[in-house]
């Protein structure tokens, strides 16, 4: 037995070679990290803006989106109905995009507001100082949503980290690219900020798309579009690139008891060149209403095919029973396609 057990533990002994344990070299090899969990939906605006890029459709939309982490994409459908949607729009980056922290008061137009500043905070992305040369080039261009739902195109000079993702941002243009009618309100605390920039992404319609409340479905790209992340808004695009801009420049002069009235008006389109002695039309055709004013009773509105239109003595007479002092007024340029512009209010 002694030389049975003695046999065995030698031939154990020979079959265990340290050398079999040794490390054996192999190529490294990087581990590939995890994807970020994705959790909840992105955050997505719509913008109706004013045709604010040469070359870009009039009719179209635009949308933003943002998700942290980025899912890649953020993938926007549309349909008439509650079912058969087609996707519209594929957001491929991220849009800098949040909410203001401060009330934005009424500021001036065609200059820059020295006296407002607002703290707008971002969920990523940075803002950034410009030069005059640079903004008065197009640089820092974004938009604030007011309580109307209507943005307000505002550029801005100055840019100050103050917290975390937190901006201030001063030197402001306001009312940019026809947007100035969303001037005239404050805008409270927590309203929509979203840059203007490649991030924001077009979204294709035709002019039978406009003013009708399509629902949109929109989610990460990365995921079916029944996805319990995927969330369902009505909305209806107005299609503000056909809109004509307000007149400027309005002036009125006496004549015996008549009041004549002109105006400069603006364009939409090509009206970026300081050579020219008139900017282009823009439109098929010159048209002009211009509505009289009793306080905020609506007395009389005149049309005209030139910008200039004649308040006679004898239809003062008619609305007011005299011939008066003083008048208020609103102008619009009229569309072929969308009707009437943006209005221009005055006192004449």
């Amino acid at each position: 037995t002694d030389v049975a057990e003695h046999g065995v533990r030698e031939i154990e002994a020979r079959s265990i070679d340290p050398e079999v344990y040794d490390r054996v070299a192999v190529p490294g090899r990087t581990p590939t990290p995890r994807p970020p969990i994705q959790i909840g939906s992105p955050s997505l605006a719509f913008l109706d803006l004013p045709l604010i890029a040469a070359g870009t459709s009039p009719e179209s939309g635009f949308v933003a989106a943002v998700q942290v982490p980025w899912p890649g994409s953020v993938a926007v459908y549309s349909s008439p109905q509650t079912s058969g949607y087609q996707l519209k729009a594929l957001v491929s980056a991220p849009a800098t995009m949040g909410v203001t922290l401060d009330a934005l008061p009424p500021g001036p137009e065609g200059r820059i507001d020295w006296n407002a500043k607002v703290r707008v905070k971002v969920a990523q992305g940075t803002l950034a100082s410009a030069d005059i040369v640079t903004m008065l080039g197009g640089a820092n261009t974004a938009a604030i949503r007011n309580v109307s739902g209507v943005w307000e195109i505002i550029q801005y000079l100055n840019a100050v980290l103050v917290d975390v993702q937190t901006y201030q941002l001063s030197g402001l243009l306001r009312g940019q690219f026809g947007s100035e009618a969303a001037i005239q309100e404050t805008v409270a605390a927590g309203a929509s900020f979203v840059m203007l920039n490649n991030a924001v992404t077009r979204v294709p319609l035709e002019f039978a798309d406009l003013n009708l409340p399509y629902n949109w479905r929109y989610g990460p790209g990365n995921r079916n579009i029944g996805d319990a992340s995927y969330q369902t808004i009505p909305y209806a695009f107005k299609g503000l690139g056909l809109r004509p801009l307000s007149p400027v420049r309005v002036k009125a002069l006496r004549n015996g008891g008549d009041l004549s009235v002109s105006w400069l008006r603006r364009t939409r389109i090509g009206g970026d060149s300081w050579d020219a002695s008139e900017v282009p039309l823009g439109e098929d055709s010159e048209a002009y209403d211009v509505e009289i004013y009793s306080g905020t009773v609506l007395k009389r509105t005149l049309s005209s095919v030139v910008p200039a239109v004649t308040y006679t003595a004898a239809q003062q007479v008619a609305d007011f029973g005299a011939p008066q002092s003083a008048v208020a007024i609103k102008i619009y340029q009229k569309s072929a396609l969308f009707g009437r512009g943006a209005p221009r209010a005055a006192l004449v």
